[in-house]
C-alpha cells in the first residue's frame, strides 16, 4: 500500500506482501521499517538495508530468516533498533557506529560487540548479556550516562571481578529509572537516586543488601526473588523504620523465613505480595490469630 501527499511518502508492507516489495535500497526516504513476525522467504533478505539512510526505526523481532547485515552501521540517523525474538547469537560489530541510537532491544542471549560505550545517546538497553568474557562491556557501560531503562542478564554471576566492574558502572548511571537484573549475586548502589522500578532475582540476600535497597529514595516498584527456599536459609528479615519511603508496590518471593515490617517502614505501600510456609504459622501467629508480621504498620496498604 502506498500513499503520497505533498510533503511525504508513506510505504506500508503487510507480512504476506513483503516478498513482493522491491529492494530496500530503493526506499531512500523511508523513516520506519517494522517487519516484526514477518516471514522472509528464500532469496528475500535485508540486503542494501544500509542504503536506507534516513531510517529512524527498525524492527525485525521474531522475523523468520532475518539476518542483520553489517551495513546496518550506515544508518546514522537510526534511533530505535528492535530485534527481540530473532534469536541472534551476536549483533554486527558495526552496531556501535549508530551514534544517534536511543533504544536498543535485543534478546538476553545476544552478545553485543566491544565498543558499546560509544552509543552515548542510548536511553533504553535491554537485555544486555554479560558473561565471563564481557569485562570490557561491563566497563564501557558506565559511558551510557543517558540510560533510563536497563536490563541485564549476568551469567555466570559467580565471577566476582566481573560483578565489581558491573556495580561500578551502575553507580555512574544516575539517570536510570527502571533496572532489571537476572543474576545470582550482584547488587546495586544507593547512588541510583532516580531509580523507580527494580526487578531483580538473586541467589542469597543479606540484611545489608536490603538496607541498600531501602535507601533508594525514588523506588516505587520492587520485585525481589531470592533462592532461600532451595538453599534452606531460614533467615528472618526486618523492614526497618524509614525504609522504602516511596515504594507503592512490592513483591518478595523465595524467602524461607518471615518478613516483618516495623512501624514507619514502606509508608506509601498500597500493594504487597509475599509468601511464607504453612509450618511457620505457629511461630508468626499471636494468641488471637493475627499474623505477627507488622502488617498493621503498613498504613497505606
Amino acid at each position: 500500500m502506498k500513499r503520497t501527499d505533498k510533503n511525504r511518502e508513506l510505504d506500508v508492507a503487510f507480512s504476506l506482501a513483503f516478498n513482493l516489495m522491491p529492494a530496500l535500497g530503493t526506499f531512500r526516504v523511508l523513516r520506519v521499517l517494522d517487519l516484526k513476525s514477518c516471514y522472509l522467504s528464500q532469496g528475500c533478505d535485508l540486503k542494501h538495508l544500509g542504503n536506507v539512510f534516513h531510517l529512524r526505526y527498525l524492527g525485525i523481532g521474531s522475523t523468520y530468516r532475518a539476518q542483520l547485515p553489517d551495513d546496518v552501521g550506515n544508518l546514522r540517523y537510526l534511533q530505535t533498533l528492535d530485534v527481540v525474538g530473532s534469536l541472534f547469537l551476536s549483533s554486527p560489530s558495526t552496531v556501535v557506529q549508530l551514534r544517534h541510537l536511543m533504544c536498543l532491544r535485543i534478546d538476553q542471549s545476544t552478545r553485543v560487540p566491544n565498543g558499546i560505550g560509544s552509543l552515548t545517546s542510548l536511553e533504553e538497553l535491554s537485555t544486555l548479556y554479560i558473561f565471563d568474557d564481557s569485562m570490557n562491556i561491563s566497563e564501557e557501560l558506565c559511558h551510557l550516562t543517558e540510560l533510563r531503562v536497563l536490563g541485564i542478564f549476568l551469567f555466570p554471576a559467580e565471577n566476582v571481578t566481573l560483578g565489581k566492574y558491573l556495580v561500578t558502572s551502575l553507580c555512574k548511571l544516575q539517570k536510570v529509572q527502571s533496572l532489571t537484573i537476572w543474576a545470582t549475586g550482584d547488587w546495586v548502589n544507593s547512588l541510583l537516586q532516580d531509580l523507580f522500578s527494580l526487578r531483580i532475582s538473586v541467589r542469597e540476600l543479606h540484611h545489608d543488601d536490603l538496607e541498600i535497597l531501602g535507601k533508594l529514595p525514588a523506588l516505587r516498584y520492587l520485585y525481589l526473588m531470592v533462592d532461600h527456599e532451595n538453599l534452606k536459609i531460614p533467615r528472618r528479615f526486618i523492614i526497618c523504620t524509614s525504609s522504602f519511603p516511596c515504594l507503592v508496590r512490592c513483591m518478595v518471593l523465595g524467602f524461607l523465613g518471615a518478613v516483618v515490617f516495623q512501624q514507619g517502614a514502606m509508608i506509601r505501600l498500597d500493594s504487597l505480595a509475599f509468601t511464607f510456609h504453612a509450618w511457620e504459622l505457629r511461630e508468626i501467629t499471636s494468641s488471637d490469630g493475627r499474623l505477627n508480621l507488622g502488617l498493621e504498620n503498613l498504613l497505606s496498604l
